[in-house]
């Protein structure tokens, strides 16, 4: 590949492949991956009022998600669509593929977080729907419903 590569770890609504592409441009690699020791939380607060997802530590707990390859100058883009560094900071994390590579990748945490939120019902279905289209466990599509209903 003519420029440097990366893996990006998308766990919320950049999950949906059709997304991310809109957002960064197409991954020229894809694969499932576990992150350890994180759950996903939607306390990220947006216009509205509603929530968007996140992921904090959590001794014992996993999120899964996707690891794409990315350009190194589609963070830019990325950056821009999540509000980084003011709403969103990017830090780099080590991922469980599916293949049982670990894999460093960057991954988006959110700046400020607040409790009581809920994701807009549109929202929450497109992550429900990437995590189908990527085949993630359906036990952990329900703790995303679980997660979104906690508030």
């Amino acid at each position: 590949m003519a420029s440097n590569t990366s893996w990006y770890f998308a766990y919320g609504s950049n999950v949906s492949r059709k997304q991310l592409q809109t957002r960064a441009g197409a991954a020229p690699e894809e694969i499932n991956g576990e992150l350890k020791n994180y759950e996903l939380v939607f306390n990220k607060k947006v216009r509205g009022g509603t929530a968007t997802a996140n992921i904090r530590p959590a001794t014992g707990k996993s999120v899964h998600g996707v690891l794409y390859k990315l350009p190194e100058n589609s963070y830019r883009a990325l950056d821009r669509f999540e509000g980084a560094p003011e709403h969103y900071r990017r830090i780099e994390v080590r991922v469980i593929a599916q293949d049982a590579r670990e894999i460093p990748a960057q991954v988006y945490i959110a700046t400020k977080v607040e409790k009581g939120l809920r994701p807009a019902p549109h929202y929450l279905q497109s992550i429900v729907e990437g995590a189908a289209e990527h085949g993630l466990p359906e036990n952990y599509v329900q703790e995303i419903r679980e997660a979104a209903a906690k508030g």
